[in-house]
């Protein structure tokens, strides 16, 4: 059976959730979870302006170099990134790329390093109400090729409703980071696997990129925060915008 997914809108056309109608919105647009970043990447644009903000959805369409470009807050976690998923699909939206500070599991990867997901384990609720796990949640081969020819590292993402419940300061939580990083997973967030599992379903690109900020395994933190995520967004949109 065929995915099915029902176009809802304002009677003003714009979509239900996100706001906005697609004159609003490029076909390649980057995600971030926190509404509070996106003037921040919006002001790394050669021209954007805000063309929306209702609930955790705040959009900035505009330009780079001469390219139609919008960025836009996913909100926290898998449910809101499956309605900006849905909802962009129903736009005409051609490929996401989601950016994000996340912390890894793995000893060897230093604070600094942008890593891009190449799949992520599906360890939260929301995913499962759409496809069974037997579906994988898997990057676009292409915009995660691209990624990697800018020079970043791949690795394996978990995506999991309680983040909080895998850090070194809850009870049992150095014990769940010890299991998962037996497994490969190399750093943990809230949205990937919903970006992945439903933008394959609905045959768009779809590609996740991390600032690694903190280190469960050695206690680093990245100190240089603007100026990591102004090389996050740099390698994000030379991919994005080349596919």
């Amino acid at each position: 059976m065929s995915f099915g997914s029902m176009k809802l809108t304002h009677a003003d056309g714009t979509m239900h959730h996100l706001g906005i109608d697609e004159t609003m919105v490029a076909k390649r647009v980057l995600l971030t979870p926190d509404p509070l970043q996106v003037p921040f990447y919006a002001a790394l644009m050669d021209k954007a302006e805000k063309v929306g903000e209702y609930r955790e959805y705040v959009t900035y369409t505009g330009t780079l170099n001469g390219k139609p470009l919008s960025v836009m807050s996913c909100g926290f976690g898998c449910m809101p990134a499956a309605i900006a998923v849905e909802e962009l699909n129903h736009l005409g939206v051609e490929a996401m790329l989601k950016i994000d500070c996340c912390p890894t599991l793995q000893p060897e990867t230093p604070v600094g390093t942008l890593l891009a997901a190449s799949a992520a384990v599906r360890g939260e609720g929301a995913t499962k109400e759409y496809i069974d796990l037997s579906y994988p949640a898997v990057a676009d081969p292409m915009l995660l090729g691209k990624l990697l020819d800018g020079g970043v590292s791949a690795g394996l993402f978990r995506s999991h409703d309680c983040q909080s419940l895998e850090t070194p300061w809850t009870a049992g939580g150095r014990e769940r980071i010890a299991y998962w990083a037996s497994l490969g997973v190399s750093a943990i967030d809230g949205e990937t696997s919903a970006l992945f599992v439903i933008a394959s379903i609905l045959k768009r690109r779809a590609a996740s990129l991390a600032l690694i900020t903190e280190n469960y395994a050695t206690g680093e933190h990245f100190a240089c925060l603007d100026e990591g995520k102004r090389r996050l967004f740099a390698v994000a949109v030379e991919a994005l915008l080349c596919c």
